[in-house]
């Protein structure tokens, strides 16, 4: 009975510790680092373990441990609250190290089992390690000491029920602690550390949900990004359209065909007014439906933005400009999103030159 008892018991642990594995209540930006070829020499490197809290309780790092004495750990000693992230701190001294390494290093929280990161490289002697790159080659983004290796927010294209995350490397350059704030739209979450210490990385995980923004078409704007007080800008763009990839070949043989009278409005020179006709029309066998009409510039307007057109049925709208805002040769564009799965992105130039 007793050995019955202790079979059940081990059988109760590993499906805790399964559960709470496949559970995702701690994410991590990555469980396995390699330091690629260090120097014996060069003294201690570090990497910043990103933990972000999935849970609907605030996360508790108990406890860090390291399987040698050469790995140091330190870790964010305030409770990480839901939906935010965490730093562990892990640095190696590579000093009368030459070889391979692979250290562990254990996780103590009060939400899961105990979580195992590990740490790799290469030790080698000084003359034997490639020249550095300096860490504004690294990270040509410069936003004041704090540098990124990319600011490319462009997502993409998505459906209205998809997302996207974007993750942006970044490093402290500077021999003090930098604060970063971000202030998103609605329709981002962006997970970060809001200190980052001197010469320090750390990762900036920016993730667009199409549904949050509800909107066909092109979706452009900035990310205010706030350093050490200081505001920066980092523009973002996707583009959001009908997912058509569980349609069926009969389904998208029937849908809507979309056609356009013109590939070009020109408004002249304004001699004959400010307004001009655009005609669209469906060729398919199914309603077309119209998600959006955008354009690139403020200064010219559609008469309406979304609409549906019926098979051989043609629809005309008025697409307006604003001559007092246009004093040189002007070229724009207007999107036309709709839910043709052959062109679902048509593209009409609008252009004018006016008189001097």
């Amino acid at each position: 009975m007793r050995r019955i008892g202790f079979l059940l018991i081990c059988v109760t642990v590993n499906l805790a510790f399964s559960f709470a594995q496949e559970g995702g209540k701690i994410a991590f930006n990555e469980k396995k680092h390699d330091f690629g070829v260090i120097s014996e020499k060069g003294g201690n490197v570090s990497f910043d373990f990103i933990l972000t809290n999935h849970s609907d309780e605030p996360l508790l790092i108990n406890n860090v441990k390291a399987s040698c004495g050469c790995t140091t750990p330190s870790w964010t000693k305030t409770p990480v609250e839901p939906k935010k992230s965490g730093t562990i701190t892990v640095s190696y001294n590579p000093s009368r190290q030459r070889g391979s390494f692979l250290k562990s290093i254990t996780v103590y929280t009060n939400l899961e089992t105990p979580i195992t990161l590990q740490i790799s490289g290469e030790v080698t002697d000084a003359t034997a390690v490639p020249a550095q790159k300096k860490n504004e080659e690294t990270y040509p983004v410069a936003l004041g000491d704090y540098l990124l290796k990319s600011k490319d927010l462009n997502f993409g294209q998505l459906d209205l029920s998809g997302s996207k995350t974007i993750r942006l490397e970044g490093f402290n350059n500077s021999d003090k602690p930098v604060t970063q704030k971000i202030t998103p739209p609605k329709y981002f979450t962006v997970n970060y550390s809001p200190v980052v210490e001197p010469k320090k990385e750390s990762v900036i995980e920016v993730t667009f949900f199409a549904a949050h923004y509800n909107k066909y078409g092109y979706a452009n704007g900035d990310l205010v990004f706030y350093i050490n007080d200081r505001k920066h800008i980092l523009p973002y763009s996707a583009l959001v359209l009908d997912d058509f990839n569980n349609w069926g070949q009969g389904k998208k043989a029937d849908a809507g065909k979309i056609n356009t009278n013109t590939a070009e409005i020109n408004f002249g020179n304004f001699t004959a007014g400010t307004g001009r006709t655009l005609k669209l029309s469906n060729s398919g066998k199914s309603v077309l439906n119209i998600r959006n009409i955008q354009s690139s510039s403020p200064w010219v307007a559609p008469s309406k933005t979304t609409f549906a057109i019926n098979p051989n049925e043609i629809v005309e709208l008025k697409v307006n400009i604003n001559k007092g805002k246009i004093k040189s040769p002007f070229n724009s564009t207007l999107s036309i999103v709709s839910n043709d799965p052959k062109k679902p992105l048509l593209e009409v130039r609008v252009t004018a030159n006016p008189l001097q």
